[in-house]
């Protein structure tokens, strides 16, 4: 598949709807059918980089785009970049990280700037605002992902969207008026979404390079980890904390104590759930929360969409995290993060450290990008239609609900296929249904209802299979059928072919009867004594006559053990040619009329 958006689909995908499943976003992925295989695109008009396609996809079928290779050619032609470094990276390279960041001094990175800083700067932000507007029900905006779906699917709940700048844009706000940094800015960090607010956020021409951890060290694996270290600090104060789940809540309640109530919420589809069961409450005033922390991976950036593979196994991680928070505390002796000090004299020295930043500088807006997401409710007639196209036609069969096509429910799926969104062959149900509707057709003949020609090979073994002793083999043929076709239309043919069909079939079962060409129909038996036989054939052939159609009939048996179904019916149509002839002088008919 062609590389189109931020993640993307590549030629491993099998179609197999786990991503389905996951998505958070109606209609992000699509199901695609070309040339009888089926896989599974990303739109990236509604793809919001949640990542969670990535933790459950077993065949590695999607990939992503950043903007490490590029990065790389940049500095090596001279072009000057400083470097944003996520905390992150301490925490899930805690033995090789400052070899790490002396390779991109070597390489050419001119400075290196801790986004941690920023975190801080986005607390003090976030705090200054809520002082000025002190209301329930606010959400945090650090985490570019959940920002993105709120944008794309609930913009109703963007004046609750606390409008204060992501701890990396707050550093590179930073670097901008406050160092004066003109170089280019990279961020490396965990998170694939990053390249959204590079994409969307084009204040200061903020960051012009989103690096991913897993691509990184993919990049240094292939190119060489050097032996030159770097001493930067890449902390500060417990900005520190914000790859943890709880990162932001950690630093409102270190500064407000108990006088603020903030609800952390995390996880790739428990934190849109969330949302999409809490919307409407945000939007009352109805819960009891100051801020709500929310983000979009379970164990915040530490588990990160693009985090490269086992950091934070067994929480090691998470542990250098905690660690490295509690040796700011002890360090910050005088200072906001000193642990002695009571929350409001902590909140006072934050707001001396940062006394000479306009808040305002460190706020965005946000915009409705809902328009490129919606999607139609069929009426009443149109899910039937697709109802009935999935082979559900009762009300048990339209809440199968076996989420095996990725939507939950029966309904999503109908709603789904309205929208382009996916096809039939993703119900299971369809294909079952429809394995047996092709079954039947290759099995049995549509116009009669009796068995067809491709079942017969397979219950004669193509003619080879030998016959059980006691076996009456029948064949019957209907007389006159071209004549009927010619003069009487077509719809006379097939009721003589559809009555002879008919009598057999209710005479000796229908799984024993056979049409195997236009007009000739065989069938087998034991259950039919041998004495009995002829009289059986005749009988079958008065009733017909009485319905005014005419067949011919003509018996065999084996002769020993040994005989096989194509010398069984050889005898038998022979005998049946014979009868034909008697046939057609009864009715005055030119033979094969």
């Amino acid at each position: 598949m062609q590389a189109e958006g931020l993640i993307y689909t590549n030629e491993n995908c099998i179609g197999c709807n786990k991503c389905v499943g996951v998505c958070s976003s109606m209609g992000a992925c699509i199901s695609q059918r070309e040339g009888g295989r089926t896989q599974i695109a990303v739109d990236p008009l509604r793809c919001t980089a949640c990542g969670a396609c990535f933790t459950v996809c077993a065949h590695d079928a999607r990939s992503y785009t950043d903007d490490t290779d590029r990065f790389f050619r940049d500095l090596a032609d001279g072009v000057p970049i400083s470097v944003l470094l996520s905390p992150a990276i301490e925490s899930s390279f805690p033995a090789s990280y400052r070899r790490i960041l002396g390779t991109l001094r070597v390489l050419g990175a001119r400075r290196l700037l801790p986004v941690a800083f920023g975190a801080d700067i986005c607390t003090w932000a976030t705090l200054r605002y809520l002082a000025e507007r002190p209301r329930m029900g606010f959400l945090s905006s650090r985490c570019p992902v959940i920002v993105s779906y709120i944008e794309h699917f609930h913009p109703e709940l963007l004046g609750h969207l606390l409008p204060v700048q992501s701890p990396t844009q707050c550093m590179a706000i930073y670097a901008r008026t406050r160092l004066y940094i003109t170089d280019r800015l990279a961020y490396i960090g965990p998170c694939i979404g990053k390249t959204l607010e590079k994409q969307r956020d084009g204040r200061y021409e903020a960051i012009s390079y989103n690096i991913t951890l897993r691509s990184l060290m993919k990049y240094l694996e292939a190119h060489g980890l050097g032996d030159a270290t770097s001493e930067e600090d890449t902390g500060y104060g417990l900005g520190l904390a914000y790859p943890a789940p709880d990162g932001l809540a950690t630093n409102l309640r270190w500064f407000l104590g108990d006088d603020i109530y903030v609800r952390s919420v995390s996880g790739k589809r428990y934190a849109y759930r969330w949302l999409d069961r809490n919307a409407d409450g945000l939007l009352r005033g109805a819960l009891p929360f100051s801020i709500v922390d929310i983000v979009n991976c379970q164990d915040g950036c530490l588990e990160g969409t693009a985090n490269a593979p086992g950091c934070n196994d067994h929480d090691q991680a998470y542990y250098t995290l905690l660690n490295r928070m509690h040796q700011r505390e002890v360090r910050d002796d005088a200072g906001p993060w000193n642990k002695s000090v009571p929350p409001a004299e902590r909140l006072a020295l934050l707001n001396e450290r940062f006394e000479g930043l306009n808040p305002r500088d460190y706020q965005r807006t946000y915009r409705d990008r809902s328009a490129q997401c919606q999607d139609w409710q069929p009426s009443r007639e149109e899910e039937d239609a697709i109802y009935d196209s999935l082979h559900k036609y009762d009300e048990a069969s339209r809440h199968i609900d076996c989420a095996a096509c990725g939507y939950d429910t029966c309904a999503h799926m109908v709603r789904a296929i309205y929208n382009g969104f996916n096809d039939v062959h993703s119900c299971i149900h369809y294909e079952q249904a429809e394995a047996t509707r092709l079954e039947k057709l290759s099995l049995y003949d549509e116009m009669t209802d009796v068995r067809s020609h491709n079942a017969y090979l397979l219950a004669s073994e193509y003619g080879n299979g030998l016959a059980p002793q006691g076996t009456i083999f029948i064949m019957a043929d209907v007389n006159g059928l071209k004549r009927a076709n010619d003069t009487l239309g077509h719809a006379e043919g097939d009721r003589l072919l559809t009555t002879a069909a008919r009598e057999l079939a209710a005479a000796l079962g229908k799984d024993h009867v056979y049409r195997i060409g236009g007009d000739e129909f065989a069938a087998f038996t034991t259950e039919l004594p041998h004495d009995a036989a002829q009289g059986f054939a005749e009988s079958i052939q008065q009733k017909l006559e009485l319905e005014n159609v005419s067949v011919a009939f003509g018996l065999a048996r084996p002769a020993s053990g040994k005989t096989s179904y194509k010398d069984l019916q050889a005898e038998a149509d022979r005998a049946m040619y014979k009868d034909k002839i008697a046939c057609y002088a009864r009715h005055g008919w030119k033979p094969r009329e």
